[in-house]
């Protein structure tokens, strides 16, 4: 992933997610080959940010994303 692109940030009024490119999502599931990335990015986190506002304002998308997948891939190892 080049450290030249824009960063990642999410739009509360689309409800979707920019400046994240197809080759970072597949890089993600190169990284958390257990988890759905796509319905996480696209559904899951989406539902949760709308659910706790007050918890929504981030700085570190990126961070943001990769916490949750991590936590997600350790779930799914435990079984």
């Amino acid at each position: 992933m080049s450290t030249n692109v824009h960063k990642i940030t999410f739009n509360f009024d689309s409800m979707e997610w920019e400046n994240i490119t197809i080759d970072q999502v597949k890089f993600l599931e190169n990284c958390y080959p257990d988890v759905d990335v796509v319905e996480i990015l696209t559904k899951r986190m989406p539902a949760w940010l709308i659910s706790n506002p007050q918890k929504a304002k981030k700085k570190q998308w990126l961070r943001f994303i990769n916490n949750w997948l991590s936590r997600e891939q350790d779930r799914r190892t435990k079984f």
